[in-house]
């Protein structure tokens, strides 16, 4: 598992890392940047997080390919999302690596169950008019994220939680704000693309999902960073 979840991380990682990288040398030859370098830590509200419901609409269901294992599709309600993260700072971009978590009642053909969401993330942050206090930023990077519901997986009669895997890309675009050089607040909308392309459930054996299972997700975010 460690393994597995460490591949997919690195090719994510690569490229905020290459960019952050190549965003350094260029910041030392012209320093004056507002906010303060260095590492920091941060949390990340992401309000009413749901999936967009393109794979998992509360109606779907996947059946084991001949066989009789079933694991629902719930609909997620909303719910905020919180995010912890560490990072680093350079003048005009940072790199960080975050960790995401979420319960949400869900919906499948008019009955309520419980899931959880969460998800490891490693993106870069590329901010903009880096020698004021309010700053444009970008970010992209990976996820690995996985979902977990609870009793949502049938093969008679044992029952179980449903259990899926896949890889994302993060996206978002919006504003910091820097009261002082080392404390940040933003504000900026987020949107994810996923793709779970595992899952596990009552037999506790691995499938592959041929095709994968793709969802959707755009939330506004509000963060607050300390650089130390």
């Amino acid at each position: 598992m460690t393994h597995r979840l460490l591949s997919r991380l690195l090719p994510f990682a690569a490229v905020p890392v290459l960019i952050a990288a190549l965003a350094a040398p260029a910041s030392s030859q012209e320093r004056g940047g507002f906010a303060k370098e260095g590492g920091y830590v941060g949390v990340t509200g992401i309000l009413d997080f749901t999936f967009d419901g393109v794979t998992f609409d509360g109606e779907s269901a996947y059946v084991e390919v001949g066989g009789d294992e079933v694991m629902i599709l719930p609909r997620l309600n909303k719910k905020n999302l919180i995010r912890a993260m560490l990072g680093h700072r350079w003048e005009k971009a940072a790199f960080e690596v975050s960790y995401d978590r979420s319960h949400h009642d869900g919906t499948f053909m008019g009955e309520t169950g419980e899931a959880t969401f969460q998800a490891v993330n490693v993106d870069g942050r590329f901010f903009m008019a880096t020698r004021g206090p309010v700053q444009p930023h970008v970010l992209v990077g990976g996820a690995i994220p996985w979902l977990n519901i609870k009793d949502g997986s049938f093969l008679d009669p044992v029952v179980g939680d449903a259990r899926f895997r896949g890889y994302g890309v993060n996206t978002e675009a919006g504003v910091t704000v820097y009261p002082t050089p080392r404390v940040g607040v933003s504000v900026g909308y987020a949107y994810r693309v996923m793709w779970f392309d595992r899952a596990s459930g009552a037999s506790d054996r691995l499938f592959d999902l041929r095709p994968r299972f793709r969802e959707t997700s755009g939330s506004v975010v509000l963060s607050g960073l300390f650089t130390f």
